[in-house]
């Protein structure tokens, strides 16, 4: 399920551009007076597959057509669009219980208000279908820098980027269905000459930590189930921190 709910923002104040950690704790502070119990062991325990952990949610980057970047800030000038989706129905619909009884946004002192909240139609999805980002997609691999493991974001390029991305769908998708998808064979293919426009991504700072991801147009064929989950869960790594939310395109 996804929601899109449209706001009014305050076009005299400025926003930090890196608002992701932000939006993500309204997002949990608004799950938590909607249901406290729901809201606390989706934050602490989440979704789990072996070792690694998912909230099965992502949302998008605020969406403005009338923007002024002043420095470090963002300045949005009229309505702003903000999505969010989860295949999990209880999700979204204490989300969007609670935001319905109370209609501001409040990210640190900037305050949008929330005109008005919709639920998407979900596409039909094809044997291939296009896609743009709504956030930058993220995927990371462990490498040992000075005797010490760490996690580095992949560059797009990278064949192991898309490699990630399948691997990360097919364990989302266990998480939700409680088995293996029948076909596992899908297609990502990303718009290279888009990417050679932009190749250094965008870099968002995230709990001190920047993270770098990439908004660029990419062809998704196979697996239908497969492809949904991308479409309400997010591609790729951080979705709960905003990063992979995407959107069909015609």
């Amino acid at each position: 399920m996804r929601i899109k709910i449209t706001l009014l923002p305050d076009e005299d104040n400025v926003l930090n551009l890196n608002y992701n950690y932000f939006l993500s704790a309204w997002i949990y502070n608004t799950l938590q007076k909607a249901n406290k119990e729901y809201a606390d062991e989706l934050h602490s325990k989440g979704y789990s597959y072996g070792k690694k952990i998912f909230k099965l949610f992502t949302f998008s980057q605020l969406r403005c057509k009338n923007i002024k970047i002043i420095g470090e800030n963002i300045k949005f000038m009229n309505r702003t669009f903000l999505y969010i989706a989860s295949p999990k129905k209880e999700f979204i619909l204490n989300f969007v219980k609670e935001i319905l009884e109370n209609n501001l946004l409040i990210l640190q002192d900037y305050k949008f208000r929330i005109e008005s909240v919709e639920v998407e139609k979900e596409p039909f999805f094809e044997k291939e279908n296009r896609f743009i980002c709504l956030s930058p997609i993220v995927t990371s691999t462990a490498v040992v820098i000075e005797g010490k493991r760490k996690s580095v974001n992949l560059p797009l390029y990278d064949d192991r980027f898309v490699e990630n991305l399948k691997n990360n769908l097919i364990e989302k998708y266990f998480i939700i269905y409680k088995t293996l998808p029948d076909n596992i064979n899908i297609k990502i293919n990303f718009d290279m000459n888009y990417y050679n426009k932009n190749p250094q991504g965008k870099r968002i700072k995230y709990k001190n930590v920047f993270i770098k991801g990439y908004m660029v147009p990419f062809s998704m064929s196979g697996n239908a189930e497969m492809i949904k989950v991308a479409y309400n869960c997010g591609i790729g790594e951080k979705n709960s921190g905003g990063f992979g939310m995407i959107q069909k395109i015609e």
